[in-house]
Formats: C-alpha cells, structure tokens, sequence
C-alpha cells in the first residue's frame, strides 16, 4: 500500500468515524447499548446463516459467469474465495477489498485466462448493484407519499430512484432486444478508434447476448442475495424491538446499500448507521436509538461472516488449474 492509498484509506476511517461520532451525540448512548444488551439471540443467528447464504449465492453467480467465459473452476473453490473476499472487504474501502481478493486468487486458478476472469470480478459487481437498483424502483414507490414528507429522504430516494429506472429500461431493453440490435451495437463498438480495450468491450458484449439465459439467472440470484440481505436487516430489528413491516425495510435498505456501493468509507460503516436512522425514523416512526442499534446489530452479524473468511483464508489453498473452454451454451 503506497503512501497515497495510506491517505485515502485514513480519510475514509475519518469519516466514518466522524459520523459514528456524530451520531452518537444525537442518541441517548446508553439506551442503544442497553438494546443491543437485551437483544434476542435467536433472529441474529438466523441473520448469520443467512449471511453465509448470501455467501454461497455469491460463489454460484460468479461460477456462471465464468462459464459464459469458458473457464471452468470448480464451485467449492469459488465460494471460499467469495467468503475470503468478504473477509478483506470488512478492512478495505467499499467493494475494493472483496474484488481485489478475488482478481487474486482467480489468476491463479486460470493462470491462461486472468484478463478474461478478472473481467467477471467486475461484471458481478456491476450485477451486483444493478439489482439493488432493480429492487429498488419496484420497492421505493411502496412508499413514496411518506418519503416525500421529508427533504432529506424525498431526494435520496428521488437519486437512487432515477438511476434505478434508468438500469432497469437498459435491461429491459436489452433482453427484449433481437439478434439485429444486438449486431448493430457491437459494429457501433467497433467503429470506435482501434483500441484492445474496444476489442475487449465488443467481445464481451457478444459474450452477453448469447448468454442470455445464463446472465438472467445471475441477475435473478443477485436480486435474491439483495431480498436476503433485506431479510437479515429485518431480523436485526426484530432483535432490538423494532416491529416495523418488511415493506418498510424494503424500502430503506435498498437505498441504503446503494449507497454502501460507494467507496467512501469502510464496510459501509457511519453510511449504513446513519441512512437507517434516517429512513426507518421516516417510514416507520422508530426511534433514533432503535435504528442504530439495528444498524450495530447488522454490522455485527457481517462482521461475525466476514471473519469467517479470516479461518477460511487461513486454511485455503487453490491449486492452479489449467484454464479449460467448457461449452457454449
């Protein structure tokens, strides 16, 4: 790490740090330590297995992915690689943690294909975000009279709600598309000034329209990783007290792990706490201290799956591989 990371990787402490800090002056601190004293074990372990769901879901989308590439890595090898990553994500900035770990070890176990299995660590992030932004525009208009009480709430949510609209029409778009508009964007590729990259870029795009079937499976498990990570939100406050409806999770979390998508701080921290004291205090009239308390409840139990990956990580050693083309489907 070089002396510019060191700055930015301390900024970003800092500001976590700074909200955390802020809000704690907001809070009665004894109050959110006291419910997260009193809290109920049962829906934290049950957030805990589905963490590692999460997990398993995340090793499965990337061994489709592969295989729309034809690289063929086993999945018991991916999905350990997937937990090794959340484990550095807890101690990196944003995703940058998780992709790193995982550009890593998938160069060594396709040793002739890195640029190509390197190229799916960034598809899955992108995935990845495009379905919280799907879930989002079917989840944020639930409740769009009570966000729009409050400034604050009514233009994030108008943000996260425009640019999941604009993802969604792309995608739609680009499964209801033919052959013919497929053809006619790569020559529009192509016709871009020589470059490896433009190659690159058509080829992967080609990639993408014959593999249809398997991209929508990828983004169906992707939106089902966001639906759990929903999930574990909710039993974090069921822990704490918190008996709001899901539909008021639905709509806060979404926006809330959009907004962790951004690198400005580490494992979401200080983002995460202060947008659910935000949104739920909008949507569901919960106190302050409740929030952040579910908030510390959820950091909990990722931080309980993330260093999973830490045993994980100790013990795990790919064994370089021969890159082998499976069929095309």
């Amino acid at each position: 790490m070089n002396k510019r990371q060191i700055i930015i990787l301390c900024l970003k402490t800092a500001f976590a740090a700074a909200v955390i800090v802020w809000l704690f002056h907001k809070v009665d601190i004894q109050l959110v330590w006291n419910r997260m004293r009193d809290a109920a074990r049962w829906p934290i372990l049950a957030g805990i297995v589905l963490g590692f769901g999460t997990v398993i879901i995340s090793g499965w989308r990337w061994h489709r992915l592969l295989q729309m590439f034809q690289i063929a890595i086993p999945l018991p090898a991916l999905i350990c690689i997937a937990q090794i990553g959340q484990f550095f994500l807890m101690f990196l900035p944003g995703p940058t943690g998780d992709d790193l770990t995982r550009m890593l070890y998938i160069s060594r176990l396709a040793p002739g294909r890195v640029g190509e299995s390197c190229t799916t660590v960034l598809l899955d992030r992108c995935l990845g975000l495009a379905s919280v932004l799907a879930l989002a525009v079917v989840c944020v208009p639930w409740q769009w009279h009570i966000l729009s009480t409050s400034h604050q709430t009514h233009w994030l949510a108008l943000v996260i709600l425009t640019a999941s609209s604009a993802v969604s029409i792309f995608g739609a778009l680009f499964f209801m598309a033919g052959h013919p508009t497929h053809q006619w964007f790569e020559k529009l590729l192509r016709s871009l000034p020589a470059h490896s990259l433009r190659d690159e870029a058509a080829r992967i795009w080609g990639l993408l329209c014959v593999n249809k079937k398997a991209l929508a499976q990828v983004i169906a498990a992707a939106v089902v990783t966001q639906l759990l990570l929903c999930l574990i939100f909710y039993l974090a406050g069921l822990s704490v007290g918190i008996n709001a409806p899901l539909r008021s999770w639905l709509t806060s979390v979404p926006i809330v792990l959009a907004a962790n998508a951004l690198p400005i701080t580490i494992a979401g921290l200080g983002v995460r706490e202060y947008l659910l004291v935000l949104f739920l205090g909008v949507t569901a009239q919960v106190d302050s201290e409740h929030a952040l308390a579910a908030s510390l409840i959820v950091f909990s139990i990722m931080l309980t799956v993330c260093l999973f990956g830490g045993v994980v990580y100790i013990f795990y050693r790919p064994k370089r591989a021969p890159a082998k083309r499976d069929p095309v489907e």
